[in-house]
């Protein structure tokens, strides 16, 4: 809709008509994502005041906040000087007086009438023996108590706000907007699913979730809107998978799987249980009408991309292309490298693609892919650039799937066949939060590590322990093991106090380190750079690995035992255990040190402590996902991400849970949603989600 323009249905009007808004006031609206009448009314309080219980006005409390009503007796004003006075208002009634204390708000003096009958709500002073209430919030009412009000008297919403915009202001508009649409709020549940789980109607949640009459209707107003928030998104994520399902067939991969089986029995080392298991789930999925299309979690060294190499063969196998997607070259890499190793028995060429390769080799290797001579690639962003064609994609492998819009992963499905899709992460996601983020993927879960893995001790080290943290590196460096040294910058800014990785690397060779070989790896370097430091880090060439962040996703290096991280407070705790996960891998004993300074803050203390002492992905995940908020878990937030106004997936996984039920439920019975009772369901879906479906149309 045309800013300002009026429309057809009121709840689409722009804001700017609202009562009390306005042209200059839209502007400060804008702000906080508000353009319509029904973005006002979506605008929900983040908090609320119980202003409910009225006393007289010689019950005020000294000590908390309570709520009142009086008659104006008299208005004096005072002039301390250029923009500066006292408003004081006396308020009366058959129990006492008290004054009510306004500074530098003059124009107040026309609102206070004596007679005028005020309810206002504040914490009581004795100033020089006189009884006050300074700036407290207050209402004048127009008529008898008990007509409806709106910031005092009653259970009082706090909304989020923006600068130019007050509380009272707020509460003014939604409540002219509440008039305004009331009329034309739609339904958008079925009858049966309002009853049995006890919500109100849509009109009368509004009412209550601004307004609300008491505590429990306000509560009900909240979990109806939290169902609605990610009920209409389970549905279009059924839908979709139903759409996927639908618009082309999957390669057919069935048992049996002969060539496979003598892959996993070449391995030299056994499968896990729950590798086992999460193949069990890949090869049904496979044998299945709707093929894989699946998120498998796992903690770091669990075995994820062996699980995904056999699921690869498979496809194989049965004379289908594969493809491994990653998100960053020096991981394509070295996952060539360890599938072409795994593979050097077997006939089948696996090829690497990526943007750094020299034009020529590029388009020899996308020549050999589209003609159907490279049964295994892998890439990064690469393999999804224009002009990349496969003969016949058959599976189709993500790695640390956060890193990848939805759309990019789409678009990997090129041809007749839509491939099996399944998608590897180490960010342990809790299943409520899944079937948020990854509804449109099946879960699987790898339990339990590799017999034998051992365990990464980490401790926190303060000031006064770097000096012996180092030189148990310097020991480590003695006995031939190797040590990642971490820092959250590339270089030192002028805004920042934190050291950075270049300019410690060099105090590092003439202090602490000094006599030891070290390298530098940061993300600025090109791709060759990073190359060379790493190959010469794994052939030990050099010791100690000065480096940043680029080692989180995938960094293999098995001879390496220590990781110094300087400034963890700075990195979430799933990214801390990410980068723990880079060392001990080798099946030796590995070491985490954590170098803080000494103006850690008591929180930043307690989330590493917490972590020092656990060392299981999920546990920190969790717990990372509570503290930083599940749209932040990965350090910025994913492409189309929902942004839920009130439900947090994580507290709120019971009505995640029911959500998910009840809209299968719903398809499967009506896919169309043409039922009678499921058409107030589709008017709002086709009205508000039905533009989100192209995400189904893969190709």
């Amino acid at each position: 809709m045309e800013k300002g323009k009026k429309n057809s249905n009121p709840l689409h009007d722009s804001s700017q008509y609202v009562k009390g808004v306005g042209p200059s006031r839209q502007v400060l609206l804008s702000k906080l994502g508000i353009s319509t009448v029904e973005d006002l009314i979506l605008h929900f309080p983040r908090n609320y005041y119980d202003r409910s219980t009225l006393v007289t006005i010689s019950q005020i409390d000294p000590h908390r906040l309570t709520s009142f009503w009086g008659t104006v007796l008299a208005v004096s004003k005072r002039n301390l000087g250029p923009r500066r006075s006292i408003l004081t208002v006396a308020l009366g009634d058959e129990s006492g007086i008290t004054h009510l204390i306004f500074f530098n708000q003059p124009y107040l003096e026309k609102q206070f009438k004596p007679g005028l009958k005020v309810i206002a709500s504040g914490v009581r002073r004795t100033y020089r023996g006189q009884k006050q209430v300074v700036a407290p919030e207050f209402e004048i009412l127009s008529g008898e108590l008990g007509e409806e009000l709106i910031h005092t008297g009653r259970i009082v919403p706090i909304y989020p706000l923006t600068a130019g915009i007050s509380q009272r202001t707020m509460r003014r508009i939604v409540h002219a907007a509440l008039e305004k649409a009331a009329c034309h709020i739609i339904e958008n549940l079925p009858p049966r699913l309002i009853e049995s789980m006890d919500f109100p109607s849509r009109p009368e949640a509004f009412r209550e979730i601004h307004y609300p009459s008491s505590a429990r209707q306000c509560e009900r107003a909240i979990n109806r809107f939290k169902f609605e928030e990610v009920f209409f998104l389970h549905l279009l994520i059924h839908r979709r998978r139903n759409a996927l399902s639908g618009f082309r067939p999957r390669p057919p991969i069935p048992p049996p799987h002969p060539l496979t089986a003598r892959f996993i029995n070449t391995l030299p080392f056994e499968l896990t249980g729950g590798q086992k298991r999460v193949l069990g789930d890949i090869r049904r999925d496979m044998e299945s009408e709707k093929g894989v299309s699946r998120l498998l979690q796992g903690d770091v060294g669990s075995g994820k991309t062996i699980v995904c190499l056999v699921a690869m063969m498979m496809a194989m196998e049965k004379g289908f292309q594969a493809a491994l997607m990653v998100p960053t070259e020096i991981l394509a890499v070295q996952h060539l490298e360890k599938i072409r190793s795994y593979l050097r028995n077997f006939s089948f060429r696996v090829e690497l693609l990526i943007g750094s390769m020299k034009i020529a080799r590029k388009k020899e290797v996308q020549g050999a892919l589209g003609n159907g001579e490279v049964d295994l690639i892998v890439g990064t962003h690469a393999l999804i650039q224009e002009g990349i064609a496969f003969k016949q994609l058959g599976m189709a492998v993500i790695d640390e799937q956060h890193r990848f819009g939805v759309k990019q992963r789409a678009s990997l499905g090129q041809g007749n066949l839509l491939p099996h899709f399944l998608v590897m992460t180490a960010t342990p996601i809790p299943r409520s939060l899944a079937q948020t983020v990854y509804g449109d993927l099946d879960l699987s879960v790898i339990d339990e590590l590799p017999f034998g893995k051992r365990k990464v001790k980490t401790e926190i080290a303060g000031r006064e322990d770097h000096r012996r943290v180092y030189a148990e590196v310097k020991e480590a460096f003695r006995r031939g093991n190797q040590a990642f040294i971490l820092y959250p910058l590339v270089e030192e800014s002028e805004k920042s106090d934190l050291k950075a990785a270049t300019e410690e690397f060099e105090r590092l060779q003439r202090d602490q380190l000094r006599g030891f070989p070290l390298g530098l790896l940061h993300g600025r370097m090109s791709f060759e750079e990073k190359s060379k430091a790493i190959e010469m880090f794994r052939s030990r060439k050099i010791l100690g690995l000065v480096t940043t962040t680029v080692i989180e996703v995938g960094v293999d290096i098995p001879n390496a035992s220590v990781l110094l991280v300087n400034h963890p407070e700075r990195f979430g705790l799933a990214q801390l255990h990410q980068l723990r996960g880079r060392v001990g891998r080798g099946g030796g004993e590995g070491s985490c040190h954590l170098l803080t300074d000494e103006n850690l803050s008591g929180a930043s203390e307690k989330r590493l402590a917490f972590f020092a002492s656990h060392d299981d992905g999920f546990k920190v995940a969790e717990a990372d996902l509570k503290l930083r908020g599940p749209g932040e878990i990965w350090g910025y937030r994913q492409s189309g991400y929902p942004a839920f106004k009130l439900l947090n997936p994580l507290s709120d996984s019971s009505l995640v849970q029911r959500s998910w039920e009840e809209s299968r439920i719903i398809l499967e019975g009506d896919p169309e949603l043409r039922k009678e009772e499921n058409k107030v369901v589709s008017n709002y879906f086709h009205l508000y989600y039905k533009a989100k479906m192209e995400l189904a149309e893969i190709g």
